[in-house]
C-alpha cells in the first residue's frame, strides 16, 4: 500500500506540475518475460531438473511397482494368496504415497528458495540500473507502458541472457 500511496503522490504531482514531469524517469519492466525469458532463470530451471531427476525416476519406478501389483491382484483366487499380496499392495502404496508426497514438498521448497533468490538478484539489478540511469520510478506492472519506458532488455542482458531458443517450452 505504501508503494502505491508513493506512485500516486508522485503521478499527481507530475499532473498538477508540468515542469516537474520533464525531471521524472520512469523506466517498467516485463516481469513474466525477465521471470521466464532468461538464461540464468532457464540455468536455475536446468538445475533443478538435474537435482531433483533421480529421485523422480524412483518415484515413476515406485508407481511403476504399484500399479504392477494391483493388476496382479485381479488374477489371484486363493484367498490366502490374496490377502498376502493385498497386503503387498498396501504397504507399496503407502510407501509410494509418501515417496511422492515427500519428493513435490521438496522440489516445491527448492524452487521457492531459488525463486527468492532469482527475484533478489533482479531486485537488485533493477535498483542498480535505476540509480546509475537516474529513474526515480521502475514499475513492473502496468496495463501500458511505452517502448520508450521498457528496460526489460537491459535487464535481461545483466541476468545473462536471453534463454536458449531450443529450449523452448512445448
Amino acid at each position: 500500500m505504501k508503494k502505491m500511496a508513493w506512485i500516486v503522490a508522485l503521478l499527481c504531482a507530475v499532473l498538477l506540475n508540468p515542469a516537474a514531469a520533464q525531471e521524472v524517469r520512469v523506466g517498467y519492466i516485463d516481469g513474466p518475460r525477465i521471470e521466464n525469458d532468461t538464461k540464468r532463470a532457464f540455468d536455475v530451471a536446468e538445475s533443478l531438473r538435474r537435482e531433483f531427476s533421480a529421485r523422480e525416476q524412483d518415484v515413476r519406478g515406485a508407481e511403476t511397482r504399484v500399479k504392477a501389483l494391483q493388476s496382479q491382484l485381479a488374477g489371484i483366487k486363493d484367498p490366502r494368496e490374496r490377502e498376502l499380496k493385498e497386503r503387498e499392495f498396501q504397504l507399496q502404496a503407502q510407501r509410494y504415497e509418501q515417496q511422492a508426497r515427500a519428493f513435490v514438498d521438496d522440489l516445491e521448497r527448492r524452487k521457492a528458495e531459488e525463486r527468492r533468490k532469482y527475484y533478489l538478484e533482479v531486485t537488485q539489478i533493477v535498483t542498480q540500473m535505476a540509480a546509475t540511469q537516474k529513474f526515480d520510478l521502475v514499475v513492473q506492472d502496468a496495463v501500458f507502458a511505452s517502448k520508450a519506458l521498457d528496460i526489460t532488455e537491459q535487464v535481461i542482458k545483466a541476468l545473462g541472457g536471453p534463454a536458449p531458443k531450443a529450449a523452448g517450452k512445448p
